[in-house]
């Protein structure tokens, strides 16, 4: 089956503006299994950029050489689909680098899609996002909090807020690239 789909959708990794177990603000710092992984799952269902967001010039500077090793000839050779994965990887210092990054690639402002384990009367079923994601033509930014997820002034700037993942028990604490794995396949999957 062909993807015929005229939006377009983007992922964003943040990591400044999240809260900390207790409901403090911090900012987490990347793991660089999350960078791999979740370029794995963007490229698989077919997400046009993928950005990890971090405030810091060493952590950037951090993914940026994972992203360089991948692309050296070294890395291409030994394992081109790691390279294929992470060409669709960018770097932002923040949420509003990534989407001014996304509206110059698209020619389009991205909606933006959050994403949280906290449910809410304001959330959207992944069925009715999907449904509108397919009826239109605009940019979107799915946006995924690290640590113990996004704080309010990040979630106050989402279009959209997806339901939570439910398992049958009440554990509910999956780790972002899992979730993100899972959030894909049921706005992407066939």
């Amino acid at each position: 089956m062909t993807d015929t789909a005229k939006f377009s959708l983007n992922l964003a990794l943040l990591h400044d503006g999240m809260v900390d177990k207790t409901g403090k603000t911090v900012t987490t710092s990347v793991t660089l299994i999350d960078v791999h992984d979740i370029s794995r799952s963007c490229r698989t269902y077919g997400v046009e950029s993928f950005s990890v967001v971090h405030p810091s010039q060493t952590m950037r500077a951090l993914v940026r050489s994972v992203k360089q090793h991948w692309d050296s000839d070294f890395g291409a050779a030994y394992n081109p689909n790691r390279q294929d994965a992470l060409g669709v990887l960018h770097i932002a210092s923040d949420l509003d680098e990534a989407l001014a990054q996304i509206e110059k690639r698209t020619g389009r402002i991205p909606k933006i899609i959050a994403t949280s384990a906290r449910d809410g009367d304001d959330r959207v079923s992944y069925g009715q996002m999907r449904e509108t994601m397919q009826a239109s033509d605009d940019s979107y930014l799915l946006i995924f909090g690290t640590g113990w997820g996004m704080g309010p002034e990040l979630m106050a700037k989402a279009n959209y807020t997806l339901k939570p993942i439910v398992g049958p028990t009440p554990y509910n604490h999956l780790s972002v690239r899992a979730a993100c794995a899972i959030i894909l396949d049921r706005l992407r999957g066939q």
